[in-house]
């Protein structure tokens, strides 16, 4: 079973959206809401990460949210084309 850490922030759409599609696909994962513990904060800086949502797979970095991306890097998904790649996804919910 792979890594999974999801960090999120509090009243951010697009951290309860992440949430919620590994919820969906019964993911697990270990949830870091740097809004109520300011240490995950701090972790997630020391990483040269600046924003939420951002979630590592196996120490495999995912800023923002990319499902296909997500699903390819747990092996739920066989390929990564572009096709499936939208920019507009990554930032629509920010």
């Amino acid at each position: 079973m792979k890594k999974v850490t999801l960090f999120v922030s509090e009243g951010s759409e697009a951290s309860d959206r992440v949430k919620a599609f590994l919820d969906k696909n019964d993911v697990t994962y270990e949830l870091k809401n740097v809004t109520k513990n300011k240490d995950y904060l701090k972790e997630l800086q020391e990483m040269k990460v600046f924003g939420t949502p951002t979630i590592f797979i196996d120490g495999k970095k995912i800023e923002g949210n990319q499902e296909n991306k997500i699903l390819y890097e747990l092996g739920l998904k066989q390929n990564l084309s572009d096709e499936n790649f939208s920019f507009e996804d990554v930032f629509k919910y920010r």
